[in-house]
């Protein structure tokens, strides 16, 4: 199937035209302020750090908020409201060295009790990435022997411990307790909507299914040092290409998102005033397939399916970038095997794997959900479409919108059979791409839509969580690669470039290996004579 002829058919699946929006000019400078709009592909669904688990969220949470540590472009764990920390000999105990002049958004300093609480509430709300410490610290087990410094003493070795202390954001304590009520006892619905943090920009505005304004906050204690800094950003949901090529048009596109067509960022990256930002990533597009349901719960139908992906197609016309070998980015050179070969598009494979199923012979259908109105996303189903005809499996695709896909994941039976998704890590470890997608205790989020649930694949993940040895945990990664492609839980398609269109006066983006930690904004600064 050649590529015009998957966009004319994508073309006649099309529905609503480009929205319009009132806006006033997305580079809005003057001398004294700068102002920029930034398209977001989905809602913010919460402003919770103990609840958010997506890209869009961490986008909100990294700007509003500050963590315990944070994360440099190549990966390392470096400080941030933690200016120092010690780990006891045997693993278990983590101290940390506080600044001292934090302070939170309304002017009260910043405390270790405020860190303390704010993991506490994290483990007692038990949602979002609690995953990570739930089990792992008891709520007793959190202290603070004074106002600047707080120790974490852990029931059994974790690792990858420092790689999530980025999460541990720090909220302000006597002002959620101030907006709690009997029922609500951490706060739950003033965090949602408000911003509670010391984070560089305060919250001005949130509209869940629309927008968010935030504000440069002036006082910020790291300081405003690296140029003219980015004053107001302005959050703009909309998944349309158009839309977003027409703000580009207009002169009122800051920065887009990095989930456009391909044809949309060329374009913005050919006009006047414009500028295409292209990075490679540590992550990557999967088609997750749910292993409990028909037909992806036969190992062969998952192989059959991965032998009628046509990576070239994808990598090189529809989502471009590289191609994906197994379930780690080798962005993770150390800890990836580099023996998993990517995925070969053979539709004669595909048909001896089908035959091996327990559904040979039969009428398959297969569901295929993706985003809705991310376009990208539509030529890979309708490119998967025709290839799977070809083999006897009819591909029912049934967008949904991000949040009902986050809805539908929370159960094997209501998880479709196969979901496309992008994936990059939640900390900057090799564990948060095997522990959120295949441990059973992770199960029943988006992340995990494969309901791998495989006592072997736990068991590896627990010991690589587990073990201190650098290389040993290495080997024990390597192990798990190889076990997860032979069941073949995903199709990992592409290995993507992470794109944006940006006016030409954004300076200062830097990849950064954990999700949305990218676009903290107090990282960039404006300036239009650096290109």
């Amino acid at each position: 199937m050649n590529v015009h002829s998957i966009k004319s058919r994508l073309a006649m699946l099309a529905v609503g035209t480009a929205l319009s929006l009132s806006l006033t000019s997305a580079a809005a400078v003057s001398d004294d302020k700068v102002s920029i709009a930034v398209n977001t592909m989905q809602i913010f669904s919460s402003l919770d750090p103990a609840k958010v688990t997506d890209y869009t969220g961490y986008m909100a949470i990294v700007n509003l908020y500050d963590g315990l540590t944070t994360v440099n472009p190549s990966g390392e764990i470096v400080p941030h409201l933690a200016k120092s920390w010690e780990i006891s000999p045997d693993g278990l105990t983590y101290t940390f060295h506080l600044r001292d002049d934090a302070k939170f958004q309304d002017g009260t300093a910043l405390k270790a009790s405020d860190i303390a609480w704010s993991v506490k509430r994290l483990i007692g709300i038990n949602k979002g990435p609690s995953n990570l410490v739930v089990g792992l610290i008891k709520p007793e087990n959190i202290t603070t022997p004074d106002d600047v410094t707080v120790v974490f003493k852990l029931e059994r070795q974790f690792a990858p411990f420092m790689s999530v202390t980025p999460i541990f954001m720090a909220l302000n304590q006597k002002l959620i307790e101030a907006n709690t009520t009997a029922e609500d006892k951490w706060g739950e619905t003033y965090v949602g909507e408000h911003s509670a943090g010391s984070g560089p920009y305060k919250l001005v505005s949130y509209n869940r299914s629309a927008d968010m304004v935030i504000d440069r906050n002036a006082d910020y204690f790291l300081g405003w040092t690296k140029g003219k800094p980015i004053d107001e950003v302005r959050f703009v949901q909309t998944s349309d290409d158009a839309t977003v090529k027409a703000l580009a048009e207009k002169g009122e596109l800051g920065l887009s998102s990095h989930g456009l067509g391909n044809d949309t960022y060329e374009a913005i990256g050919k006009m006047d005033g414009y500028k295409l930002i292209q990075t490679r990533t540590a992550g990557g597009f999967v088609i997750k397939l749910n292993t409990k349901v028909y037909p992806t719960d036969d190992v062969h139908v998952r192989r059959a399916i991965a032998y009628a992906t046509d990576y070239k197609t994808i990598q090189e016309v529809i989502y471009p970038g590289f191609d994906m070998k197994g379930p780690l980015s080798d962005a993770f050179k150390d800890a990836h095997n580099d023996g998993i070969e990517p995925g070969v598009f053979d539709l004669e494979k595909a048909k001896e794997e089908l035959a091996k199923s327990k559904y040979a012979g039969q009428k398959i259908t297969l569901v295929n959900s993706y985003v809705a109105s991310l376009a990208f996303e539509a030529e890979v189903a309708l490119l998967l479409q025709a290839n799977l005809e070809q083999i006897g499996i009819t591909l029912d695709i049934k967008p949904e919108p991000w949040n009902r896909i986050v809805e539908l994941s929370a159960k094997p039976e209501t998880t479709p059979a196969s979901t496309q998704v992008n994936v990059s890590p939640s900390y900057p470890s090799p564990d948060s791409m095997f522990y959120n997608q295949y441990h059973s205790k992770a199960a029943g989020t988006w992340w995990s839509m494969e309901w791998l649930q495989n006592p072997e694949i736990d068991a590896l993940i627990d010991k690589a969580r587990g073990e201190t040895d650098v290389a040993a945990q290495n080997a024990t990664y390597k192990e798990l690669q190889t076990k997860i492609a032979e069941l073949q839980p995903d199709v990992w398609a592409v290995a993507p470039n992470r794109r944006y269109g940006a006016n030409k006066c954004l300076q200062g983006y830097a990849f950064i290996p954990m999700q949305s930690w990218d676009l903290n904004f107090s990282n960039f600064h404006w300036d239009c004579n650096a290109n």
